[in-house]
């Protein structure tokens, strides 16, 4: 698929989960050379384009650079605005996968391979990530009602949160997290990553690893802990080593806003 006449503008905070997917997917494909070019929002396509994004902690809100570039109406982090350069043409793109899997089909030919094209692999690819999300989804459930400054952030009133509704949230969450080692055993055995049909990690790894490393980053949790993620946690090891660019990006002294770092201990189950 052409891209020259189209122009791509993708909004991120990179410090969040769900644009964390995306800073993966740009350093493994090369879109982005390093650490540095993607945390000063340079691509190596002329024709894509990264907003950066930052809370302001004061108000709530995000700052941008400029108002021009301000979030539009209507969408969260990331989303991507694809520009027909010939009309004009506006369009949309507005939650992690799906830009995911539309970069990779229009640039499948830089970097890895990060998808098959195999329709079955596809299919039990999209299996995983959907399970990945119920699961995150889960966590963010317990997080909510576990800590109360997640609970606040989150509109939350402290009187209706519920240790018996985190607690059953956490348990759901397992639950997905082992069903993604079942449905992935094969090809975890075949070539030790959670994507069928691609010899390093994929998408079904990128959408996983983001999320276990925010929740580590920002609540001190590691959301393998149990004995029967121990597949998973082996899993998230071998992927933090294999990306020769994790330490730049992942192991910096400014990787996550200091106000929204809060330990175990911020945890009440």
């Amino acid at each position: 698929m052409s891209t020259q006449n189209y122009h791509y503008t993708l909004w991120l905070w990179l410090e969040g989960m769900f644009p964390r997917r995306l800073n993966y997917f740009l350093l493994m494909k090369g879109l982005v050379s390093t650490p540095m070019d993607l945390l000063q929002g340079t691509t190596n396509v002329p024709n894509l384009r990264i907003v950066k994004m930052r809370p302001d902690m004061e108000t709530g809100s995000w700052k941008f650079d400029s108002e021009a570039d301000a979030l539009p109406r209507g969408t969260s982090t990331p989303c991507l605005r694809v520009t027909d350069t010939q009309t004009g043409r506006e369009r949309w793109v507005y939650e992690s996968v799906s830009i995911l899997s539309y970069f990779e089909s229009i640039f499948r030919g830089h970097g890895l391979t990060l998808l098959s094209l195999d329709p079955l692999d596809v299919a039990a690819t999209n299996d995983i990530i959907g399970v990945i999300n119920l699961a995150m989804a889960e966590g963010g459930t317990y997080m909510r009602h576990a800590c109360p400054a997640m609970a606040a952030w989150s509109g939350l009133k402290n009187e209706d949160r519920s240790h018996a509704a985190a607690l059953n949230s956490y348990g759901i969450m397992v639950k997905d997290l082992r069903k993604v080692q079942i449905w992935a055993e094969d090809t975890l055995a075949e070539t030790g990553w959670l994507t069928p049909g691609v010899q390093g990690p994929g998408l079904a790894d990128i959408t996983l690893a983001a999320g276990r490393r925010y929740l580590e980053l920002g609540y001190g949790w590691d959301i393998f802990e149990r004995e029967e993620l121990k597949v998973l946690a082996a899993w998230y090891k071998r992927f933090k080593n294999t990306l020769p660019w994790w330490d730049a990006l992942e192991e910096r002294e400014d990787v996550h806003p200091k106000e929204m770092m809060l330990g175990k201990e911020y945890r009440e189950v």
